[in-house]
């Protein structure tokens, strides 16, 4: 087999393996959110203050950790139960950095470096809290494109078998009948209902993950390594290349922190951008943000925590020398 072949497909199934088991976790969270927490129930834990939501949503991720492959379908989740955006996305960010598993790993790849944990942390607290803040008041649903839903696995056939589901055509009936605010079914059968709702929201999601895999190997068989070397020696460029890499890779933040301190040779402001960015804004991200939020917001949370890490990380450039 062509080397180039063989680099692609170990590339795509690697990504995907490495990805998948969070993205089920979180179809699997946001299936245990959809069918035994009520909304009226999450919003009388909620913080009344609009500081006090960002602050649950920022240290949500210690007691609800993922990885960003799983979070956007959680986050879905909530922000269709109304959830406030300033606390939904406050979390959608934050949660993939801090959590105990990932600060713990960073601590570790960077052989016992605090200040790369505490820089991590603050550099993704700084971008989710200025977005959340920015986003706060809007209407959730208004930030949520129309759901498609996957007519192998849709919960709403599935989880209630009402008879006159099956005289009117699907989509008549799904604007007609929401069954997860207008059914209540017996409380035997909502195990099953988990694992409807999660096959779908995996299958929704899967898609995606593949999709942004297959343009990582394409970009990791065109890129040479030896161009990163081009880049080491400037702060200015350091940074920004590390940034795209990150974007590029699109590697899992649980392992992102390992492969950064390989770059040993950078300036230590670029291999911080690289575990800041990544599990906020990366390819196959753009493809998950694409499929759940609407334009405008896709391209918020693009642009401003790639502005804000690429400057903060500058300042501490800066400020180290």
């Amino acid at each position: 087999m062509d080397q180039n072949l063989q680099i692609f497909f170990s590339t795509v199934i690697a990504v995907f393996l490495e990805a998948s088991p969070f993205l089920l976790l979180g179809a699997f969270l946001s299936a245990l959110f959809e069918v035994y927490l009520p909304m009226d129930r999450i919003h009388r834990y909620l913080p009344k203050s609009k500081l006090l939501g960002l602050l649950f949503g920022l240290f949500a991720g210690m007691l609800v950790p993922t990885c960003e492959c799983g979070v956007v379908s959680i986050v879905r989740r909530f922000l269709e139960k109304d959830i406030p955006p300033h606390v939904a996305i406050t979390y959608m960010l934050s949660a993939p950095v801090i959590n105990p598993l990932v600060l713990a790993a960073t601590y570790i790849a960077f052989q016992g470096n605090i200040w790369m944990v505490l820089g991590r942390s603050s550099l993704v607290a700084a971008c989710a809290c200025s977005l959340g803040w920015t986003l706060s008041g809007i209407n959730p649903a208004l930030l949520l494109r129309r759901r498609t839903s996957n007519a192998l696995f849709d919960p709403e056939l599935s989880a209630c078998a009402h008879s006159n589901k099956l005289d009117q055509p699907t989509p008549t009936l799904r604007m007609a009948h929401d069954c997860r605010n207008n059914c209540e079914s017996p409380r035997g059968s909502r195990f099953s209902q988990v694992f409807v709702h999660t096959a779908a929201e995996f299958m929704d999601m899967g898609k995606y993950l593949i999709l942004g895999g297959i343009i990582v190997a394409v970009i990791k068989i065109v890129l040479p390594e030896e161009i990163l070397l081009v880049f080491q020696e400037n702060t200015f460029l350091a940074v920004g290349a590390m940034m795209l890499l990150a974007m590029l890779l699109s590697v899992c933040s649980e392992a992102d922190a390992f492969i950064a301190a390989a770059f040993s040779t950078f300036p230590t402001v670029a291999r911080l951008s690289f575990v800041s960015i990544g599990p906020m804004v990366d390819i196959k991200l753009v493809f998950m943000y694409a499929s759940v939020f609407k334009t405008r917001i896709v391209i918020a949370l693009i642009v401003v925590p790639t502005i804000l890490v690429y400057l903060l990380s500058i300042l501490l450039g800066l400020v180290m020398r």
